[in-house]
């Protein structure tokens, strides 16, 4: 079974290295890309866990950042149930490999903040899309609220924790820049792209909302990583070359 695997493409853009844990996720959220790739089960990957252990048992432990998860979220509604995450980074913090966590789930990555402690090199952040319940709970029913997900950066923020924000999909500018403030007091870079697999993203102004975007995080001082889609619409020679390269942000 494949574990941790080197990612490619757009998804490199994110981590050098990431793990899977389930085969698919419940959070129904409809601008998802990979709701296509799954089948109907929404179960843990089949023996994850122990081949997972005997990777790390059999091989060098990587030291580059793995990120929990592409094609899933580790903290999905089922992740509540069947606890399958936990034991995973129990065992990635073992071996002290690097970790990213991505989710929606806000606080229900909460309960795991005494297994994120124990590692050396760490860092948790959510994907912020909307600033408000309605159009969260139209376009991503099954995540967790606007609000939830940002008291899960601030509780890991008052941990000690590193935290990031990744902002891909863009659906609505002016709700992006919202909430980059809002979540700026608990994070210390933001990941930025755009709308992608949808003919409406073509509607909206890149340069304009990129430049803001930027334009903020380098008065908060904050670092920040613009995604190879949304550079492009973006004047030539505008971002810094920090701002181009993925791999500042890892652990």
């Amino acid at each position: 079974m494949n574990t941790i695997y080197e990612p490619n493409g757009k998804a490199r853009e994110y981590s050098p290295l990431a793990l899977n844990i389930y085969s698919a996720c419940d959070h129904d959220c409809k601008y998802c890309y990979a709701r296509r790739m799954w089948g109907a089960s929404m179960l843990p990957r089949k023996g994850i866990l122990e081949a997972l252990k005997k990777r790390l048992e059999s091989e060098a432990a990587p030291d580059r950042q793995v990120l929990l998860s592409f094609l899933s979220d580790p903290y999905c509604r089922e992740e509540s149930r069947l606890n399958v995450t936990r034991p995973i980074i129990e065992l990635l913090a073992e071996y002290q490999i690097p970790v990213a966590v991505l989710t929606k789930g806000g606080t229900r990555a909460i309960r795991d903040i005494d297994v994120f402690k124990k590692f050396n090199r760490f860092q948790l952040g959510a994907t912020l899309t909307f600033d408000n319940a309605e159009d969260s709970t139209t376009w991503e029913p099954g995540a967790a609220s606007p609000e939830n997900r940002i008291e899960m950066l601030k509780e890991a923020h008052d941990a000690g924790l590193r935290t990031f924000v990744s902002f891909e999909p863009v659906i609505n500018p002016g709700q992006s820049l919202h909430l980059m403030e809002l979540a700026a007091p608990y994070i210390q870079h933001y990941k930025i792209g755009r709308w992608n697999h949808d003919t409406r993203a073509n509607k909206i102004d890149w340069q304009s909302f990129g430049v803001s975007a930027v334009e903020f995080c380098r008065a908060n001082k904050k670092t920040c990583y613009i995604k190879d889609d949304l550079a492009k619409a973006l004047p030539e020679n505008y971002l810094y070359q920090t701002e181009r390269n993925p791999d500042l942000m890892e652990v």
